[in-house]
């Protein structure tokens, strides 16, 4: 029986296309990389740790996708020039820059400190937005190419927040996303994000052991579960639900959309 997850040649909607994705080693990184390369892109794929890029790079080449991985530190504007000049030197042009990378540390308000505060700002805004305006860069050369920004539904309904930096840092990312989709339109590049809500990732099952059982007192998964039943569509989402609209949005069907925010949240927060 064929495989009703593996594309024809035919329906291969990114072939030819270059797509780097930061925070690539788990969670929705990881599944978003192999969507991309699925979906016909070369990936270059970056990470904090080795292990897990090369862990991804060897799922990859057994698909016969053509990828790259490197270590580089995402909170660091250095490490957003490195990038993207050692994407376009080893594919020869970017034409998909996902910013996935991102984290949370929880701590709710009025308790947050000032090294929190610093830490969660320079990964999910500052180092987010260097690795889009030095993609862009690339792109307008190009005058083409999609940037999608890994935003979250605490940028949007953030009263609830287990982290005013996270929340703070998300807004940015969707007020930020239409800054740049402004400018680059004249280019013919799009620049979207996508706002994941409860996940199954380890993002979030840090989260229930930081706050479930630590302080809390509740069982492994008793937070988790909690969290879930405010879903309309009653489930937690998976890292390929995130990764579907990722990949809608850097394929030729989103060619007309730009600075939006798709929530992918099975109803928890919606607009």
């Amino acid at each position: 029986m064929d495989d009703p997850n593996r594309h024809s040649e035919s329906s291969r909607p990114l072939d030819g296309k270059v797509a780097a994705v930061t925070g690539a080693g788990q969670g929705n990184g990881r599944a978003i990389a192999r969507r991309l390369a699925r979906d016909g892109a070369s990936v270059f794929a970056s990470d904090l740790r080795e292990d897990l890029l090369l862990r991804l790079e060897g799922e990859l080449r057994e698909g016969a996708a053509p990828v790259a991985v490197e270590v580089f530190d995402a909170s660091k504007v250095v490490d957003a020039e490195r990038l993207v000049a050692a994407v376009v030197e080893r594919f020869g042009r970017i034409d998909v820059l996902v910013n996935n990378a991102g984290a949370i540390r929880a701590q709710p308000f009025p308790e947050v400190t000032e090294e929190t505060w610093d830490w969660t700002v320079s990964l999910n805004m500052k180092g987010l937005y260097f690795h889009m305006q030095e993609a862009a860069r690339r792109m307008m050369d190009q005058r083409s190419g999609t940037i999608i920004n890994i935003a979250s539904i605490a940028g949007i309904a953030g009263g609830t927040t287990l982290s005013p930096p996270y929340a703070a840092s998300k807004a940015a990312v969707i007020n930020l996303t239409k800054v740049a989709a402004v400018r680059m339109a004249e280019y013919g590049v799009t620049v979207n994000a996508v706002a994941p809500g409860l996940v199954d990732t380890a993002f979030n099952w840090t989260l229930d052991e930081e706050i479930g059982v630590q302080h809390m007192g509740l069982a492994k998964g008793e937070f988790q579960r909690s969290r879930t039943k405010d879903i309309p569509l009653g489930r937690v989402s998976q890292p390929e639900d995130v990764a579907n609209v990722v990949a809608f949005l850097a394929g030729p069907d989103a060619s007309y959309i730009t600075g939006e925010t798709i929530v992918v949240s099975g109803g928890l927060a919606m607009r």
